[in-house]
């Protein structure tokens, strides 16, 4: 076999201690997709597993570095929310935080699809977008209520490298716009960030059910970037194939998540909602993400070029006119 078909030494030995089994036990096959890890399937003779590790630096075609011990963060992040959505969140095994490789639960792909491909097949399920978002609000409202998680995930620097820098600052010279957006992330805090929620990175089955991966960039930090992240996703979706079904799923999400965070309540009690507006974090974050996706560093790759200047218009419009409420920005999408 070739050096690419399987892994180095160090990995080998350290999934198989891990493990507890031992090293030559193992077998590895490589699994395709993502930009930031190295990732392989490891069967023994009883079961079946996922390994990562983060990757100094990233599988695009711009130059992006980021610490490898975002690894180690997002072993922390999973095992911090399992206890408040339970089985919803991968599961870890194992971890190595020095050497940066995780184990992680095997996912049969017979059973477990991946949402973004499911999406972008015209198989959207209104279902699964509200989940998620009484998901998502589940965990920034549990962690908001706890903040020690403010020190012990004091990750700005992996979030600057990861999001800030290669989405938002990138584009600053070009687009000054994003300098509000960059405002926010860099000065509020008050939850626990997922930085990667979207599509690409949640399985789903025949059942609803569902399992989030990939939280590298967990950081304490603004609570409205995943919200905005992910509506900014199903957006591009909807832009590319024109399923109205998507809209309807991202105002299911955008509901849920209200309900479960409080903020469809209109009220400022809650720890979450306290001294920061939610809904203009949102609604910077989608703006900025549509414009990120395509002219950041890591664009999508299903847009058409007539679909990345449409989407650029339209994310230049949301941020050089004031604010709207996220609820009417969604209402109006079409209209616009």
């Amino acid at each position: 076999m070739t050096r690419d078909m399987q892994p180095g030494a160090e990995f080998r030995d350290v999934v198989a201690r891990l493990l507890e089994v031992e090293t030559s036990a193992p077998t590895f096959t490589r699994l395709s997709g993502g930009v930031s890890s190295d990732i392989w399937r490891v069967d023994t003779a009883s079961a079946s597993y996922c390994a990562k590790r983060a990757l100094p630096r990233l599988k695009v075609k711009a130059l992006w570095e980021a610490p490898t011990a975002r690894n180690a963060e997002e072993v922390r992040w999973l095992r911090t929310v399992r206890p408040w959505i339970g089985e919803q969140v991968a599961e870890v095994i194992a971890a190595d935080e020095q050497r940066g490789i995780a184990v992680l639960a095997w996912y049969d792909p017979q059973r477990w699809r991946n949402w973004k491909t499911e999406l972008l097949n015209g198989r959207v399920n209104i279902e699964i977008a509200a989940r998620l978002g009484h998901l998502l609000g589940t965990i920034a409202r549990r962690a908001a209520e706890q903040p020690a998680l403010a020190r012990s995930f004091d990750n700005r620097t992996l979030f600057d490298a990861l999001r800030t820098d290669p989405f938002f600052r990138h584009l600053q010279s070009r687009y000054p716009a994003v300098a509000a957006l960059i405002g926010e992330l860099e000065q509020r805090g008050a939850t626990l960030v997922h930085g990667d929620f979207s599509p690409k990175n949640i399985l789903v089955d025949d059942s609803g059910d569902v399992r989030v991966l990939d939280a590298e960039c967990a950081t304490w930090g603004a609570a409205g970037f995943d919200p905005g992240y992910l509506l900014a996703h199903l957006l591009l979706k909807l832009e590319h194939t024109g399923n109205r079904a998507l809209l309807s799923a991202a105002k299911a999400f955008w509901r849920c998540y209200q309900i479960e965070t409080g903020l469809a309540r209109k009220t400022r009690t809650h720890p979450l909602l306290k001294e920061q507006d939610l809904d203009l974090q949102v609604y910077l974050t989608l703006a900025g993400m549509l414009l990120a996706r395509v002219d950041g560093k890591s664009p999508v790759d299903y847009l058409t070029d007539a679909q990345q200047r449409s989407v650029r218009a339209r994310a230049l419009s949301l941020l050089s006119q004031p604010p709207l409420a996220t609820t009417a920005l969604l209402n109006g999408w079409l209209a616009s």
